[in-house]
């Protein structure tokens, strides 16, 4: 028999967060005591002071899973960088609320153990591909696992929205905006605009208008083959399109928002026999019992 191969671990902490470097020096320290050499983001590995860990072009690809210590945010980032491979992904929460986080920082040595043993399950949940045509021709294109937002800027200026779904007219309304998201992005902004909780495993699309101005538009549920159109106009330059909530491309009048269910999947390391209504729950309470919400 062959000797088993040791489990390949990467670590992206938030390096905005002292205590998500903190934390990655104690799962690096943890790990080679095992006799595991981790891979590290760049620039965490140089402000922990190890120069030797940094992972190098083309090996996130090597990885087994990606351990990411930070909030919703950090995961985001990171689950857009592994879907080209395939890499799990296993979150801890180092932000304040972490929807997407599987497990807190008190949790972490049982999560090093479960992962050195190879003791976990797999979730699987949709992407976005979200394409920006302009005059015919695809000016931008994103990944997103969250959820793609057309909004006006900081002025107060409304934006004329025509939504289309497999090229059949849903409805134009006036409005600040449109989200059209994953079920992962069900409890992001989409949530706060009014549009429904949707189990994450399930793949489906969710187009929720952001402050309409009629009381006729809804959010809208659609499946997950379809293809989604937003058309925008307006008499300003002041539009953008958002993604996941951290990039941004700026749109024209006229431009075509395409989006479609991606061909890559976001895999997430479970460990814990909870379903997402107990998460739900939990987080939830947390956020009616909190004023700030830092990713």
């Amino acid at each position: 028999m062959g000797v088993a191969r040791l489990i390949r671990i990467g670590i992206m902490p938030h390096i905005g967060k002292k205590l998500a470097l903190s934390l990655t020096q104690d799962v690096v320290n943890f790990l080679e005591t095992r006799g595991i050499s981790p891979w590290v983001d760049p620039k965490a590995a140089q402000l922990i002071g190890r120069a030797d860990l940094p992972w190098q072009d083309g090996q996130l690809a090597q990885l087994d899973v990606l351990l990411v210590l930070g909030g919703d945010g950090t995961l985001l980032r990171a689950a857009r960088d592994a879907a080209e491979y395939g890499v799990p992904i296993l979150g801890v929460n180092v932000g304040h609320l972490g929807f997407l986080t599987e497990l807190e920082t008190d949790k972490l040595e049982f999560a090093l153990n479960a992962l050195i043993n190879k003791e976990y399950k797999m979730e699987e949940r949709m992407f976005i591909t979200c394409r920006v045509i302009r005059d015919g021709r695809v000016v931008a294109s994103y990944l997103a696992l969250n959820d793609a937002v057309i909004a006006r800027g900081t002025f107060a200026r409304i934006i004329q929205i025509s939504t289309f779904v497999d090229h059949q007219p849903v409805v134009d309304y006036q409005a600040d905006g449109i989200i059209v998201a994953t079920p992962t992005g069900s409890t992001a902004y989409s949530l706060s605009a009014g549009g429904p909780i949707v189990e994450p495993q399930l793949d489906c699309l969710i187009i929720t208008p952001i402050c309409p101005h009629t009381l006729a538009a809804r959010s809208v549920v659609v499946h997950h083959d379809a293809v989604v159109k937003v058309i925008v106009e307006a008499s300003h330059k002041d539009i953008m399109l958002t993604i996941d909530g951290q990039s941004g491309f700026p749109l024209q009048s006229h431009d075509q928002v395409e989006v479609t269910k991606a061909n890559v999947k976001a895999k997430f390391v479970k460990l814990q026999e909870r379903n997402f209504f107990t998460i739900l729950n939990s987080r939830l309470k947390t956020i009616m019992s909190r004023k700030d919400y830092d990713q």
